[in-house]
Parts: structure tokens; sequence; C-alpha cells
């Protein structure tokens, strides 16, 4: 398993987040897993998987070590997690499948998160990842539409494989816990409990959120709510810029920033919401971590309208849609859900059925054929 970023990381990421429960599944069944990590990576007590602390950066001397060491280990095959910033800007880890195929090496399976970023080397080089890999295992449809509109020969040779949440689920006690929380923040029995989770960034909708809020608290609304999570690295500016928004509004009250939380305090937090917000720019995605953390504990979820058609997420069925952008919109899909506990309760039923496409044991199960695919 190549992944830079594999935890305990230096560089929180979503891929290494995915990539360190896939490998522990992985390793449940039965498979022998060894991850090449970056030297952020803090090594742990033994675990079932193996974790290699390999390079700082990845230029064409680190790649070249790396072709050397896999050809000589006895490993029957590598799986690559790629996005096109997960090792840096350097183009020379696109090549890794082909030098493998050239040096007779472990076949390479990639597991593309995101197929292009910024700069030129993604777009120029993502035929040539793509075209020398085994397969191509895409966490979601924008991905696999990608490659089959722009990269048709690589068709045959997709698998898609959902990303599952790096938040554990339910408790065994959730009323308990609903009540433990409620006490924690003062709510009273008419008020109702929102969240927002997440790295805080520009793309994630937050200030058509907090418009929204606005909103509800200027119609009289009793709501309270939790913005779960700090700013990504980088973002200090900006995330400091929202909370300056929200204290010269009058929704200053109604909105509690915790900032970075442990997994366990996400879980416990989400448990006790009665609606999960993630009005993201972009559209409603399997690739999102935070929509996944909703799922698991069957929350209502009100998002925004996918990017590109989605055979999953059925609006008023398992999620609630609306524009991306549109404050007036996100402000009356709330006040519906706030406004008829039966629609909440609809819309519960509907993630609870879909989370199960997202379990780790089914993506550990699938992930396992498609390496047989490989490696019979």
């Amino acid at each position: 398993m190549l992944c830079p970023t594999f935890p305990p990381n230096a560089v929180p990421c979503g891929v290494g987040d995915y990539t360190y429960n896939l490998s522990g599944y992985l390793a449940a069944l039965g498979v022998s897993v060894t991850v090449v990590a970056s030297t952020t990576h803090h090594p742990e007590p033994e675990t079932a998987v193996k974790v290699i602390p390999f390079a700082a950066q990845w230029d064409l001397r680190t790649v070249y070590s790396l072709v050397g060491k896999l050809c000589r280990e006895e490993f029957d095959l590598v799986n690559m997690q790629y996005t096109p910033e997960l090792f840096g800007r350097l183009p020379w880890i696109k090549w890794l499948p082909a030098a493998m195929a050239v040096r007779r090496g472990p076949p390479v399976i990639v597991t593309v998160h995101t197929l292009v970023g910024g700069y030129p080397s993604a777009k120029v080089l993502a035929p040539l990842l793509v075209g020398t890999s085994q397969r191509i295992i895409c966490p979601n449809e924008e991905v696999s539409y990608l490659i089959s509109r722009y990269l048709p020969f690589a068709r045959k040779r997709i698998r898609e494989i959902p990303i599952g949440s790096n938040i554990p689920g339910p408790s065994a006690d959730p009323e308990g816990t609903r009540r433990t929380v409620r006490a924690e923040f003062g709510l009273g029995v008419d008020s109702v409990l929102l969240s927002h989770f997440g790295f805080a960034y520009s793309g994630k909708g937050i200030e058509t959120l907090l418009a929204a809020a606005d909103r509800l608290h200027a119609a009289g609304i009793k709501f309270m709510l939790l913005m779960i999570g700090g700013a990504w690295p980088g973002a200090d500016a900006y995330y400091q810029g929202l909370q300056s928004r929200c204290q010269g509004t009058g929704v200053v009250k109604n909105v509690v920033w915790l900032g970075h939380c442990e997994r366990a305090r996400v879980a416990t937090l989400l448990e006790a919401s009665d609606l999960y917000v993630v009005p993201y720019d972009d559209g409603i995605s399997t690739r999102r971590g935070t929509l996944l953390a909703g799922l698991v504990h069957s929350l209502p979820i009100v998002s925004t309208y996918p990017s590109r058609p989605s055979s999953r997420f059925r609006d008023g069925e398992n999620v609630v849609l609306v524009p991306p952008r549109d404050p007036i919109a996100l402000t009356r899909a709330l006040g519906m859900l706030i406004a008829s506990p039966d629609l909440r309760q609809k819309i519960r039923s509907g993630a609870r059925a879909l989370a199960a496409e997202f379990s780790w044991t089914h993506i550990a199960a699938d992930t396992v054929a498609v390496y047989r695919e490989v490696c019979p």
C-alpha cells in the first residue's frame, strides 16, 4: 500500500485515514499489508499492518529507489493511493505503474481519489498513470465519469468502490448520548441541534450555512449549530474571518465553534444531532468523508445537488438537496425539516439504508475481489 500521509502523521489527510481503515480491515481478512509512507509518519506500537516511513519528498531519486525496493520484495501487488497533491507537485510518482511494468515488478492498482489538480503535470500525465495501471479503483462516481469520458481506453479496468467513514458509528446508548450533549450545551426540549463537520476552507458552503442560520434566527426558530472542525492547514485567516462575520450578527449565540475534535468526540456530537448540514459548493459526493460521517449516524442530511447525476442520493428520500450557494433555499429546507419530525425520521431511515453501502467490511471485501482479478 503506497500512501505518504498514512496516520499517525504530521499531515492530516482523508486519504491517509481511508488507507488506515482499509489496511486494518484487509489485515482482518488475512491479507498481509505493508504500507510505504512518508517520513512524517509516527510509528505506532506493533500492529497487524507494517509501515515503512520511506521518503520526505517524492522526487526522481525516491521513485527510482521505490521501484527497486518493490521489485526486490515478494509483494503480490502494489495498491497506490492517488490524488495529484498527495505526492507533491513533482510528476515522478505518476511513472510508477509504467516503471513497474518495464521492470516486471508486482502489478500496480491505483486508487484514484481525485484525478486532476491545479497544475499541468496532473492533467498531462493522467493518461500515463491510469493507462499503465492494472486496475483503477474509483471511490466516487465523478472520477469514474472523468476516466470513462476522457480516457475511454481504460474504461474496462475501472472498479468503483466507495470510501467509508473515519468517524466511529453510533454508541450502544444513543438516547443517553443525546441527553448528555443537550445538557452540556443547555438546550431546551424545544430547541433543535444542527451540526456541521469538517475542515473549514472555501468551497465547503460555510458562508451559505451561516447566512441560512442568520435567517433561521430572524424567524424566531430555536436552534443551535455546532461547527465541528477547525481550519484546513493554511486556511486560518479564512476560518477566523468566518467567526468574525458570525460575531457581527444576531446569530452569534446560536453558533458554537468547537474547532478540531477527537474522533470519539465528533461521533458523540453527531449522534446527538437532529440535523446534519453540509452544503458543499460543488455538490454532494461520495468522495466526501464528512458526508459519510453523517450517513454512519443515520442523520437527516441537508446538502446540495450533485455536480453529476447520482444513483445513490435521492432528494426527499435519503437526503434533502438544495442548490449550492443559495441561503434562501437552504433556510427553507432546514425550516421544513425542523417543523416536521416525521420527515426527519423518513430521511433518517433512508440514510440508514444508504449507509450500508459504505461499511468497511464491504469495502475491504470488494477491494480483495479486485486484487484477486490481478492476482488470482
